[in-house]
């Protein structure tokens, strides 16, 4: 059973996920202490941004932040379940499907893929779909350590399309601090520019509790390596863009939050870091 939610617009949301309710045994090993009051079966999955418009301009997170419930064994079946979720995407210009599917065939491992369809719509250009592919596992060391793998492509409109892969971990330095982040490969594919360029993304995000209402974050991330076969063009904004910036979290309730601050980032004209205000509404599940 697919259900399509609404997604509200921001850098990198945490976007609640529902699906079918399953009666789960919920294995110890799995028992995350998080750092504020979501449920140990919830979990964070990046995936690509549902609008590649975003791509085109200087962003940090090239990711949006899914939240979703682990689909763990169940006493009356001998295969794991699968887990459909999906979310959607409408803007004035623009909009997306998406569909997830999850499962979790070992303790401490769990499997995902994803499948976006999209459309936009100007009166300049007028219509183009576009479609991104993504996969990924995740493995539990320990309840303090993640560690994951993704890959992905994007049609990108059939002009530029490019495709990535990704080693995300995340660890709980302390009950009140944790610390995530990943490096991720991003290479064009073949287009009708012949334009080949590639780089390797650092992000890094630490997220300290001050208490079950507020939080403090602390961004950051670069481009440690570019590669570009046409040296007098610049890189796509998509493979360019060094941040780091500060955001204070706040939980209205057990559901709803938000988050705001300042990130700087390059500016892809004058080649100077400029502060831009980051302001997202949050969401994960209920109880």
């Amino acid at each position: 059973m697919l259900l399509i939610f609404q997604l509200s617009e921001g850098f990198a949301q945490d976007i609640p996920m529902k699906q079918d309710s399953l009666k789960r045994d919920v294995p110890s090993e799995l028992r995350f202490q998080g750092i504020d009051s979501l449920k140990s079966e919830n979990f964070s999955l990046k995936l690509p941004r549902l609008n590649p418009v975003t791509d085109l301009q200087p962003q940090f997170t090239p990711h949006n932040r899914f939240i979703l419930n682990i689909p763990y064994h169940t006493t009356n079946s001998s295969l794991p379940p699968i887990q459909w979720s999906g979310v959607a995407s409408d803007f004035i210009t623009s909009k997306s499907r998406t569909a997830i599917a999850a499962t979790m065939p070992v303790p401490n491992l769990l499997l995902h893929s994803s499948a976006t369809l999209g459309l936009v719509e100007t009166p300049w250009f007028g219509k183009g779909n576009y479609y991104i592919l993504n996969a990924g596992a995740n493995y539990a060391v320990s309840s303090l350590f993640n560690v994951g793998i993704r890959g992905g492509y994007n049609s990108n409109f059939g002009t530029l399309p490019f495709w990535n892969v990704g080693f995300d971990a995340a660890y709980m330095l302390h009950p009140n601090m944790s610390i995530d982040g990943g490096l991720r490969y991003v290479h064009t594919a073949q287009n009708a520019f012949m334009l080949n360029q590639s780089a390797l993304l650092l992000d890094l995000h630490t997220r300290y509790r001050l208490n079950d209402n507020w939080y403090l974050n602390a961004y950051g991330g670069m481009p440690v390596h570019q590669n570009n076969n046409q040296p007098q063009g610049p890189m796509l904004p998509m493979m360019n863009t060094p941040y780091y910036g500060g955001t204070v979290e706040h939980w209205f309730n057990s559901t709803t939050g938000v988050e705001a601050g300042l990130i700087w980032m390059r500016d892809m004209f004058t080649g100077k870091m400029r502060a831009q205000p980051k302001l997202e509404l949050l969401f994960r599940p209920g109880k």
